[in-house]
């Protein structure tokens, strides 16, 4: 109980951060990197549909649903309990709630076998829930952690803490995966789910633990608490068409997001079908992911604050294109990893340079809020990037072509990104 107390009680006077806050912070982004990582990216996708489903026809057509539907849901929840969490102060006690509801639901899916199809998929789009609005609230604390001139190098550094935790948590649980998903191996599967939950457990209790809430309450949670974070989101919605800064990058966001997203989701499947990657290959494939995206997060998050925000998004999303036609054009394996890399690189960058623009952006007393919005257009994103590759697989009855989409989603954002204007803090510093 004492444990509980601590996490929820607020902080009267809060202090000015200080270098262990912000660690602490930071290893927020190493217990969502391991979650991504081992259930949405590796584990859960390939055991519903080799074990769970193991007498099905329909497993893929179900599980992207799931996905679909949980990232949708989480884009439309998140302004709203952005705006909710910003007017009540009550950040840290719902980000204390999602992060137990993805720990809960994680560790049941060790209970799940051949059969369990809808009760899996419960468990599983409750953790994804848990998880997506954890990261969101998480990252609302940034602005309030780091000063304009440094938020692109702490955003930065834990993300890359969050690629040294999926790296740890895939190699963690490699032995137990390297039998195959396989009825006769299923045991050994389940155990990866309660070992995912403990790490996400252990890894984000020193954010619930160290960071302090500032967030000063403007209401009582209630019906008004709701009626007046309605009224906030009347205004800010708006604010997307009428202020350029806004409206261009949120939908620079958007597009470099769902490019990215279409490479990530699919990018295993991709190498197993176009490339031949066969039996351990892909798990060697996201650890070349994760090692470059470590290395990208650190490198451009210091850059950003050289730089600034603007020419460093520009730069990675050049990478991003670039690099896409190796992607593309390569077929043989070590190349492919070496691409693949690069690519990981930009992702984690892309990740921590938009969540730095999205702090400078963010006025004070609504950071939860338009982090919502980075959560909303992130999660319809994520959403949207394996739909749209999926159908145009369908559709064209190939896995290499509809890759080309993505070059067509980084081509329009650095577009829009050339036009953005200069980003300056919304803050007071």
């Amino acid at each position: 109980m004492h444990l509980f107390e601590k996490i929820l009680s607020p902080q009267p006077r809060p202090t000015p951060p200080s270098k262990p806050e912000k660690i602490a912070w930071a290893f927020f982004d190493f217990a969502n990197t391991a979650f991504n990582t081992l259930i949405v990216d590796l584990v859960f996708g390939t055991y519903f549909l080799r074990v769970v489903c193991a007498h099905r026809t329909d497993a893929t057509w179900l599980f992207g649903w799931s996905l679909f539907f949980c990232q949708t849901l989480v884009g439309v929840l998140s302004p709203l309990l952005g705006a909710l969490v910003d007017v009540t102060g009550s950040k840290k006690r719902v980000l204390s709630i999602s992060y137990a509801v993805c720990i809960v639901a994680t560790a049941s899916l060790a209970a799940m076998g051949e059969g369990d199809v809808w009760a899996s998929l419960a468990a599983f789009m409750a953790a994804s829930i848990g998880y997506a609005l954890a990261e969101n609230l998480t990252a609302s604390f940034l602005p309030e952690l780091a000063s304009s001139q440094e938020i692109g190098r702490l955003s930065g550094l834990a993300r890359a803490l969050g690629n040294v935790g999926g790296f740890l948590s895939v190699a963690a649980v490699y032995p137990l995966m390297s039998p195959g998903f396989t009825l006769a191996n299923s045991g050994a599967i389940r155990l990866i789910f309660l070992l995912t939950a403990v790490i996400y457990g252990t890894a984000g209790l020193p954010t619930l633990l160290f960071v302090q809430e500032r967030a000063c309450p403007l209401q009582q949670a209630g019906k008004g608490a709701m009626e007046a974070s309605l009224v906030r989101l009347s205004r800010t919605f708006p604010k997307l068409c009428r202020e350029a800064r806004l409206r261009l990058f949120f939908s620079a966001f958007f597009l470099y997001s769902t490019g990215a997203s279409m490479v990530l989701a699919m990018g295993a499947l991709y190498g197993q079908m176009q490339i031949g990657l066969a039996g351990e290959e892909p798990v060697f494939l996201l650890l070349a992911i994760q090692s470059g995206g470590g290395l990208g997060a650190i490198l451009f998050g210091f850059l950003e604050d050289w730089l600034g925000s603007k020419k460093t998004l520009q730069l990675i999303v050049w990478i991003w294109f670039l690099a896409m036609g190796g992607f593309y054009f390569v077929q043989d394996k070590l190349a492919f990893y070496v691409v693949c890399a690069i690519l990981g690189m930009g992702a984690g960058s892309l990740q921590a340079v938009s969540r730095a623009v999205v702090g400078i952006l963010a006025p004070k007393n609504e950071h939860a809020e338009y982090f919502g919005l980075w959560g909303l257009f992130g999660r319809l994103a994520a959403g949207t990037g394996p739909l749209v590759f999926g159908l145009l697989s369908q559709r064209l009855h190939s896995f290499h072509t509809p890759m080309l989409a993505s070059f067509v989603c980084f081509a329009v954002s650095l577009g829009l990104l050339s036009a953005l204007p200069k980003l300056q803090s919304q803050r007071i510093e």
